[in-house]
């Protein structure tokens, strides 16, 4: 058909592909553009959409951050002394006095020195015993067992309770180290040095195992309990790392004859801290919102959802609970204030003050529980919390307000196929017309000329 259009208007000279150009040109602008405009806004909705959703779900973690009761259960700790101390949130537990009066200590044990670490340190087969917690452990040698030997079978006997090194304490001599890898009472290590079962004594070398000296070792260090008080009462533990005292609290005493004040309370800066970030998440989403919905008479702009239903209810919806009274109370009591151009601000010296003084009443409003007359009431933040979620929740009004855009844009794509379907039908149909009609203005013409040829000769015989 190309090669017909291009053909187009030699007959006649008025039917022209220009024409059908043009008039085509008009149809589009009278019937594709509109819909091209609706598919922009709709993607310029979905757009926007997004950012929407994003917008609500960050200012949903904080009314749930808010609404948690946890938060308001998290403790700071400030230690006056040597000690660690760690509090869990939500322990139950007040100040306190620790005074470290013995560290738990490991049990090191020295065995005697003797001048080769490779050569053999028994006379005859016999057997170690190492007693600690209960358990004794069986160590065999025999005349070919060297120190390094006889500390590798420790480690690999007994090494879960034992640690067994060679220190050269002195230029040329070795001797066998055995500490406890636990402290406490209990990690005392027993050391007893037999034959295989007949004869009594063993046959570890002299040097190495006294029998002169008293149990034929040397204690470096007694294993010993941790003692300590806890505000004054004296305790007892196995270890200088204490998690079993105070459900909650972990404890680290570091030095004999310290004595530490722990001073606990609760950590309001960080309840301060996700106030200002509802704030900052709820001007965001605010700010956002008017721009979305906004018309400037002066300049004839609009935001993209202006005038749309569900938008400016959402933004109606958040603007009156944060602003309404709640429970006899409201916002403006814990620092909030809201400007005549909608922008939120928070003094944190107002909450300050409010948790100093009625910590219980601050939960209360912003987390519910029981008030002063003993009824059960729902938090602010609480209800504020659900409140977004029948937003933001999957299914919820965000979720159909987005199938909504998706199901237009659905609509739209098949509107513009249809139309431009119609629409080159129609011209594909005109310019076969044209082509016809430019064919019959040819032949026309064609048979006037000749007959005005025909006139003409005529006229000039009778001359």
């Amino acid at each position: 058909m190309a090669g017909d259009i291009s053909s187009l208007g030699i007959g006649s000279g008025v039917l022209t592909s220009d024409v059908i150009d043009q008039l085509r040109a008009a149809d589009e602008s009278r019937i594709i553009d509109p819909i091209n405009n609706k598919i922009d806004l709709n993607n310029q909705k979905q757009q926007s959409y997004d950012l929407l959703s994003s917008y609500m779900n960050t200012l949903k973690g904080s009314t749930s951050a808010l609404s948690n009761d946890t938060l308001f259960d998290n403790k700071t700790v400030d230690v006056n002394g040597a000690a660690e101390v760690s509090v869990d949130a939500g322990a139950n537990v007040d100040s306190f006095t620790l005074e470290t009066i013995t560290l738990a200590k490991k049990d090191i044990t020295k065995l005697g020195a003797v001048d080769s670490k490779t050569s053999s340190i028994a006379s005859d087969t016999g057997v170690l015993d190492l007693a600690i917690d209960g358990t004794t452990y069986n160590i065999n040698y025999d005349s070919s067992t060297t120190l390094e030997s006889l500390a590798q079978s420790i480690t690999d006997i007994a090494g879960s309770k034992i640690d067994a090194s060679i220190l050269e304490t002195s230029d040329g001599q070795f001797s066998l180290v055995l500490s406890s890898k636990e402290t406490g009472a209990d990690q005392a290590i027993t050391i007893t040095d037999t034959d295989d079962g007949t004869n009594g004594d063993g046959s570890l070398d002299a040097a190495l195992f006294d029998t002169t000296v008293d149990d034929g070792y040397q204690k470096i260090q007694d294993s010993v309990d941790a003692e300590f008080k806890y505000n004054g009462i004296t305790t007892t533990r196995s270890t200088n790392d204490i998690s079993d005292l105070i459900l909650g609290v972990d404890i680290t005493l570091k030095e004999e004859g310290d004595f530490s004040t722990v001073t606990i309370n609760q950590d309001t800066q960080k309840i301060e801290d996700e106030m200002q970030l509802f704030v900052d998440n709820y001007n965001t989403l605010m700010s956002n919102v008017g721009d979305m919905t906004a018309f400037d008479k002066d300049t004839g702009t609009t935001g993209v959802f202006q005038g749309d239903s569900f938008v400016n209810g959402l933004k109606r919806d958040i603007s009156s609970t944060v602003t309404s009274r709640f429970n006899n109370d409201s916002l403006v009591n814990y620092g909030i204030e809201i400007d005549r151009y909608g922008v939120m601000s928070f003094d944190s010296s107002v909450l300050d003050d409010k948790l100093q003084t009625d910590p219980d009443g601050v939960k209360t409003f912003f987390t519910g529980g029981v008030d002063d007359n003993g009824n059960d009431v729902t938090g602010f933040f609480t209800n504020f919390n659900d409140e977004m979620k029948q937003y933001t929740d999957y299914g919820g009004l965000l979720t159909n307000f987005d199938n909504g855009l998706t199901k237009d844009a659905d609509n739209l794509s098949d509107a513009l196929e249809k139309a431009q379907a119609s629409l080159d039908s129609r011209y594909d149909i005109m310019t076969q017309q044209f082509i016809a009609y430019d064919a019959i203005i040819n032949q026309l013409n064609a048979e006037f000329a000749s007959l005005q040829q025909t006139i003409d000769s005529q006229s000039s015989s009778s001359q």
